[in-house]
């Protein structure tokens, strides 16, 4: 029977499902966060979060929770509430265990609990954090925290990326490390390939010249043997018969001179030089002493050098010494200071010295070449002590091949001879070439030798054999020649109507050009490792320029110094800082004469 006002749809049961249908299913927070769906059954005034069964228990047993009020069933709000209520305090006190914080000090910027207060601050203006809380979120310290911890998050943020970076940057480092250790082994071995090839060259060579010379000697034995037997024949045949006895040995007594002649230069030549190898002793010292490939180097502190450095110590020196260059000033920072000199005539000089050319064979040791004496020295600079070797021709330029070879020019006789140095610092000749031109200076690039006429720049192989002739405009008389390893530069110091040095490349290019007021006069040049170059201003009161790579002056050394007049060659140490110059002019004073200038650039 059917109720009035009262349909099949709208039936109590009906009516309460839909309401409850109408109502909004709130889920508990933590587990939502972990991913979980699970429905909330309470309500923590203090975290002002929604809470399961399960959570809503461990929220309970939890020391740092367990007073917290909670809302459960009909009494727990059914929407989420706000992120900021005034709730009341739970935050336990870390100097009073049983007490909850409630209280805040403006004047010291300080929370604490009741205990706090009283002890601590009975005299401050205390405020209750629940009747304050509300506004300080809104309030300009909680913006300002809020701004500075998104800083914060913003730097990490940075932070991770420079990280990731610095991750690639340091395989990069470690994979580039490797890879230069190896380069720099290929380096040395190639090194001692070329020097065990140069070796064993000269090895060959003199087994070539003995060979030679014992066939020569075989071939005369063999002919003085004949003629001696020949007349011993003739001399039985008649030694029955006086006539014809008389006649013979008279026929006969001229040869006799002259094989008596012979076979005296038989007996003195007949003895050949047994030689022996004598290895490097300074090589010998190198691996006595396990010397290090190199050092690992700060980044921020290794200097650019040029790759040539890295092999000096095999190529452009004896001695082993640091290469890193750590902690130490740039030699454009530096200023020279006169350390010593060192006397290089010797008692058997016939005249005064015209050193023409220097060049630095290790820290401890220079050859110049001596044109007046004919002649090359070597210059112990540690002792001070002077070894000489005379030449046939007049040397005017030397150059460094290895730290046991060097090359000398003969530009009147058009000859370039080489010359090794032994471990006991003797020289012996070499090998001599002659060139097709007349080859006043020259340096060594690689395998060519780089020669200089008046007026041109000649690349020749190491046999002599011209590979390209460079001329240009500027070069009107050149005086010295300095070339950059590992490229293909070179500069030249021109010394008629203009006074200048060039920068050229090896296909004839004038790349940069360098002229100064101050620059009176050029003669000898040398490049550093670090590419600066330095001119000899060749005047009374003469100086050192000092130059960029690109031909910018960077200052003028020794300018005015006592020590200084008319600087001819100059030579550097890019292991000790030492600077070496001669002087030369004809009517020089003699306290400046036959002496080897040492100064130290600190």
């Amino acid at each position: 029977m059917e109720v009035p006002g009262r349909t099949q749809d709208s039936s109590p049961k009906d009516s309460a499902r839909k309401s409850l249908s109408r109502q909004r299913t709130i889920f508990c927070q933590p587990c939502s966060s972990d991913g979980d769906t699970m429905v909330a059954i309470g309500y923590c005034q203090n975290c002002n979060e929604y809470l399961c069964a399960v959570c809503l228990k461990v929220h309970r047993k939890q020391a740092v929770s367990r007073n917290h009020i909670i809302l459960d069933g009909d009494n727990m709000p059914k929407v989420t509430l706000p992120t900021v209520t005034p709730n009341a305090c739970s935050d336990i006190c870390t100097k009073h265990e049983n007490e909850i914080i409630k209280y805040f000090c403006m004047s010291h910027d300080a929370v604490g609990c009741g205990d706090c207060m009283i002890i601590d601050h009975k005299s401050c203006k205390v405020d209750r954090i629940q009747d304050i809380s509300t506004e300080y979120f809104n309030g300009t310290e909680h913006q300002n925290i809020l701004k500075k911890v998104e800083q914060f998050v913003k730097d990490m943020d940075e932070i991770k990326r420079e990280l990731q970076a610095s991750e690639g940057n340091m395989r990069q480092a470690y994979t580039q490390a490797i890879k230069d250790v190896k380069a720099f082994k290929k380096e040395i071995i190639d090194y001692l390939n070329k020097a065990e090839s140069e070796m064993l060259e000269m090895i060959n060579e003199r087994k070539k010249k003995n060979e030679m010379l014992i066939q020569e000697l075989q071939q005369a034995e063999s002919s003085i043997g004949r003629n001696i037997r020949e007349i011993q024949t003739k001399l039985q045949l008649q030694v029955n018969q006086a006539n014809d006895l008389f006649v013979e040995a008279k026929q006969v007594k001229a040869k006799l001179d002259v094989i008596d002649e012979n076979l005296n230069r038989l007996k003195k030549d007949i003895s050949i030089d047994v030689y022996t190898f004598q290895h490097s002793s300074s090589m010998e010292q190198m691996v006595k002493a396990c010397v290090p490939l190199g050092d690992i180097v700060d980044g921020s502190k290794q200097k650019i050098e040029n790759r040539a450095s890295k092999h000096d110590c095999l190529v452009s020196g004896k001695e082993v010494t640091d290469h890193t260059g750590l902690d130490r000033k740039s030699i454009s920072e530096m200023d020279a200071y006169f350390d010593c000199e060192i006397n290089i005539k010797t008692q058997d000089d016939a005249s005064d010295c015209f050193i023409g050319k220097c060049a630095l064979i290790c820290p401890s040791q220079i050859i110049v070449a001596d044109e007046k004496n004919k002649c090359v020295k070597l210059v112990d600079v540690n002792n001070k002590e002077v070894s000489k070797y005379n030449l046939k021709y007049s040397p005017t330029g030397v150059a460094v091949v290895n730290p046991n070879r060097v090359a000398v020019t003969f530009p009147g006789d058009r000859k370039i001879q080489f010359l090794t140095i032994t471990a006991g610092n003797k020289i012996i000749e070499s090998d001599m070439i002659n060139v097709h031109t007349s080859c006043k200076k020259i340096a060594i690039h690689e395998d060519k030798i780089i020669g200089i006429t008046d007026t041109s720049v000649e690349i020749m192989s190491m046999s002599g054999q011209l590979i390209k002739s460079l001329s240009h405009p500027n070069m009107k008389w050149l005086i010295d020649i300095a070339v950059i390893p590992s490229s293909q530069i070179f500069y030249v110091s021109n010394s008629l109507k203009c006074f200048d040095v060039f920068k050229f490349d090896f296909d004839g290019n004038l790349i940069a050009t360098y002229k100064d007021k101050d620059l009176v006069d050029v003669r000898g040049l040398e490049v550093t490792r670090d590419g600066t170059v330095l001119v000899c201003n060749w005047t009374k009161y003469g100086s050192i320029h000092m130059i960029t790579p690109d031909c910018k002056k960077i200052k003028e050394l020794l300018k005015d110094d006592r020590h200084v007049r008319y600087p001819w060659c100059v030579t550097f140490c890019n292991e000790t800082n030492k600077l070496f110059i001669v002087n030369n002019v004809s009517n020089l004073d003699k306290k400046f004469k036959n002496v080897l200038k040492v100064f130290q650039l600190r």
